[in-house]
């Protein structure tokens, strides 16, 4: 295998996956299956996608200090240091008979080769390094922070309970810059993403998409917008993105969304559930509910909305979600003021609302929740209540704008202007969940 070839790889599926062949390639760089978990090559039957190791690893780091592209510039001496630091980790890593030394040394090549690119990304934006220095550099420590990733053993008690399901598994590791489409999912088919992160973006604005049978399940996974973070509503709406769109009964447990236009999409049919999952920074409706899907959002932080739940489908969808019920019991639901909001002006910030609703909505029951909500949102004091209730028990409302909340809430919410509330709710609620993604 060669460095370019190594270099290319991004995705993640397991280590100890089989090797696997296509009919025929031309090289190696051809073969790249975008796995950071694999080692690429082109063999006489085609390609083998074999599994990392610790010498397909020290390539990596190895890689990293030969960068064409600085061959003309002074990189930080740092840099290097950091670099063979992280070398001399691998080696010994190599040599240690006891699992927990072993993933330690591994722990500390992620760190060192992480600082790395630090320094190396404020050496190119202040001109030290030239612009195409600091990006070659950068991706080829990206690449072995990738490696070392797949190398360090993640949490395998993380309790999602989706997991423990007898269908067929698909795991995936690493960081992941393209879209994971999978459309053709057996019943019971579980996704284990624990120690993935999927990078949304202009290339991958759908970084999870997923269909299939009944009762498919993803575990955990990282999803990070790389959308500019003082993008309008209108501009961040037209991408029309969204971290995890799921069109067949689904569970989505212990996903962690940041930075992305909608944070969840069930989009076909249910019932879906939403279980330990916390979404922040979401520019339009943390979950887009518009094909009217019965379920449960369960024990969930949602923590910065510029739309709580949205069920108003548009013209193009024809759903009627009256003689099914959305139940969010558990849930911190927090409206955060973005800029450029909707009729609204650039230099504004602003928010929607907790429940975008449609005549034709599901019922709705709501249990053991709190909301926060700063101030009034762009459609008025009108838009700022809860649609009529299902069911209803103890919850609470957080309302940091002056005198009272601006619309109607039933009986069953206590309504407070203490923003301790919503902190501590969601210091307990991050304590309770060591396992989501940070």
């Amino acid at each position: 295998m060669n460095v370019l070839a190594f270099l290319a790889m991004l995705l993640a599926v397991p280590v100890g996956a089989r090797a696997q062949t296509a009919p025929s390639c031309l090289d190696a760089a051809s073969c790249d299956d975008a796995n950071a978990c694999t080692v690429d090559a082109c063999a006489p039957d085609g390609c083998v996608h074999a599994p990392l190791d610790l010498a397909g690893l020290a390539v990596a780091v190895d890689s990293a200090s030969g960068a064409t592209a600085c061959a003309n510039d002074a990189v930080p001496p740092l840099v290097g240091a950091l670099v063979g630091r992280a070398r001399a980790n691998v080696e010994r890593a190599a040599t240690e008979t006891n699992p927990t030394r072993t993933r330690r040394d591994l722990k500390g090549v992620v760190l060192r080769l992480r600082r790395a690119a630090r320094k190396t990304n404020m050496a190119g934006r202040t001109g030290r390094i030239g612009a195409g220095c600091a990006a070659d550099l950068g991706n080829r420590l990206q690449a072995a922070i990738d490696a070392a990733t797949c190398l360090v053993t993640p949490p395998t008690n993380a309790p999602f309970a989706c997991l423990s399901g007898s269908g067929p598994l698909l795991t995936i590791r690493g960081t992941r810059t393209t879209e994971l489409n999978e459309r053709s999912l057996a019943p019971g088919a579980r996704i284990d993403a624990r120690a993935a992160t999927f990078l949304a973006s202009p290339a991958a604005h759908y970084p999870i998409t997923l269909d299939g049978g009944a009762g498919v399940c993803l575990g955990g996974g990282t999803i990070k917008g790389q959308y500019e973070r003082t993008l309008d509503w209108s501009t961040m709406h037209d991408m029309n993105n969204a971290g995890v769109s799921f069109a067949s009964p689904t569970t989505v447990d212990g996903v962690r969304v940041d930075d992305v236009t909608d944070g969840l999409r069930p989009r076909g049919v249910g019932p879906f559930t939403i279980r330990e999952s916390w979404l922040s920074y979401i520019r339009d409706d943390c979950v887009e509910n518009d094909h009217l899907e019965g379920g449960v959002i369960d024990d969930s932080l949602f923590d910065g909305c510029y739309v709580g739940v949205s069920e108003r489908p548009s013209d193009s969808i024809t759903a009627d979600g009256r003689d099914r019920t959305l139940t969010i019991q558990k849930t911190l639901i927090r409206l955060q003021p973005m800029p450029g909001p909707r009729n609204g002006t650039a230099g504004e910030l602003g928010n929607g609302e907790l429940f975008k609703w449609s005549d034709q909505a599901t019922r709705l029951a709501l249990y053991d929740d709190v909301f926060l909500v700063e101030k009034v949102g762009q459609g008025g004091p009108d838009t700022m209540g809860v649609p009529p209730l299902a069911g209803c028990r103890n919850d609470v409302m957080v309302w940091l704008g002056d005198g009272d909340y601006p619309a109607p809430l039933p009986s069953c919410f206590t309504v407070t202007h203490d923003r301790k509330k919503w902190d501590d709710a969601v210091a307990a609620w991050k304590a309770s969940h060591p396992f989501v993604g940070r």
